[in-house]
């Protein structure tokens, strides 16, 4: 009973109850290590109550009492948002009212456990907080190894069995990174498609409220309430599953594919294998917008000047309780004109264009390649600023180039059981989400098999 869907068949069968749910993962959740902010110790009596209407029969909504958690940067009606900082404690009241994504998801009687760690400000790919320390990545503990950022706590909190899923947050990679590092699905969805009032911004032309969870249909199904195409009353919906013989798939021949960790590479050539003998076409091209997208992340990034705009009056106030990496991170931003921001702004609006004309002219479904070139790095490597920078720069280099095309993008497990986990990163042009549900389902299968 890993995933959503499964968990609504318990409760609605009698085989657990909501009660059961929550007592198991509060219990699980005080256990885990710098996973939480904050934890809804309330939340058993509420369990209760669902539980009472349902054993008397009433209409319940069939998510209702399944606990999930929420990143630290949604609004969530009486609490606060800090969004991974102790700088905001200066300033943050309870909110009045859910984030619009969190609403529906309220609505549907699905139970928010807890706020979940993430990098402060959610400026960073790797999960490190001062703050209120850094989960490890569910692989080699003993070493300590990175979670993946900035939903660092959200990939956990699933990863560890604490819920089956969870909400994170995507601007440059920060839910596939973490869910590739954990082996678990991860979900940019395509920019536009949810709200983000009541999401604490970083780089509104880019964030992306996403799921996280073990299995591609749970993510479909949080994706459905969000976007207020499940209403609470309804029966879950059946996510249709292409056959893998109708799958047109393209791997670009580009930066994506450098300088690969060996297991990174023997997971991702396994993986094109598999697909191909399941009846999946898949085809080897050229696309220089993908090159484009990451020559413009690293030369003319787009977020460090709505970061610092964003950020400014609170780093004169509080700087000294930033998290150094993200206040260096941040002030870079002040060095960047207005004028120069809009030639950054016109540049994505054409790499936009261009991406759009090559994906349309390839005629396939989606592309293929690893979420991220290595597996999770040592926590310690993190250590000097310097380096920190790097391994960072390296973590993010494939996703955010569906970020850099506002595209939709989904990060599945593709690593054998045991072995390091590995991501491979399933990405469409804007507006393609629903059909990369249905493809990533198809995919998901033939990997598991």
């Amino acid at each position: 009973m890993n995933t959503l869907r499964a968990l609504s068949r318990a409760l609605i069968s009698g085989e657990i109850s909501s009660f059961e749910l929550v007592n198991r993962a509060l219990t699980r959740a005080k256990k885990s290590e710098s996973v939480f902010v904050e934890l809804n110790e309330g939340l058993e009596s509420l369990a209760k109550t669902i539980d009472r209407a349902r054993n008397k029969k009433e209409l319940v909504p069939p998510l209702a009492g399944i606990p999930i958690t929420l990143k630290d940067l949604y609004n969530v009606r009486h609490q606060r948002t800090l969004a991974g900082s102790i700088a905001l404690k200066n300033t943050a009241v309870p909110e009045a009212k859910d984030a619009d994504v969190i609403a529906p998801l309220r609505d549907t009687g699905l139970l928010f456990l807890g706020r979940t760690n993430m990098s402060e400000f959610a400026f960073s790919g790797i999960g490190v907080n001062p703050h209120y320390g850094t989960p490890r990545s569910i692989w080699d503990r003993e070493t300590g190894r990175l979670p993946g950022g900035s939903s660092s706590g959200s990939a956990v909190s699933v990863a560890e069995g604490i819920v089956v899923a969870t909400m994170g947050s995507d601007t440059a990679g920060s839910c596939r990174v973490p869910a590739s590092f954990n082996g678990i699905v991860g979900v940019k969805p395509s920019y536009g498609r949810f709200s983000l009032n009541g999401m604490y911004p970083l780089s509104p032309t880019s964030d992306a409220p996403g799921p996280l969870a073990n299995d591609i249909d749970s993510c479909y199904l949080l994706d459905q309430i969000m976007c207020r195409k499940l209403s609470p009353q309804d029966p879950l919906p059946e996510l249709f599953m292409r056959d893998a013989g109708s799958l047109k798939l393209a791997v670009p021949d580009s930066l994506v594919l450098d300088d690969l960790d060996s297991e990174v590479q023997s997971a991702f050539d396994s993986s094109l294998l598999r697909l191909r003998e399941a009846g999946a076409s898949i085809k080897t091209v050229k696309m220089s917008s993908i090159n484009q997208s990451i020559e413009l992340f690293y030369n003319k990034p787009i977020v460090m000047y709505e970061a610092w705009q964003y950020q400014r009056e609170l780093l004169e106030k509080y700087g000294d309780e930033f998290d150094p990496f993200v206040r260096i991170r941040t002030l870079s931003g002040a060095e960047i004109s207005d004028e120069e921001q809009q030639d950054r702004y016109h540049a994505k609006s054409q790499l936009i264009e261009l991406f759009n004309q090559q994906f349309r002219r390839l005629g396939v479904d989606a592309l293929l390649y690893p979420t991220t070139p290595c597996i999770p790095p040592a926590i310690a490597e993190t250590d000097d600023p310097d380096n920190a920078r790097k391994v960072n720069l390296r973590c993010l280099r494939n996703t955010v180039t569906a970020n850099y095309f506002d595209g939709c993008s989904i990060s599945l497990p593709c690593h054998k059981e045991g072995e390091a986990p590995v991501g491979l990163m399933v990405s469409a042009m804007n507006g393609d989400d629903e059909n990369l549900f249905s493809v990533c389902s198809a995919i998901e299968r033939y990997l598991k098999l």
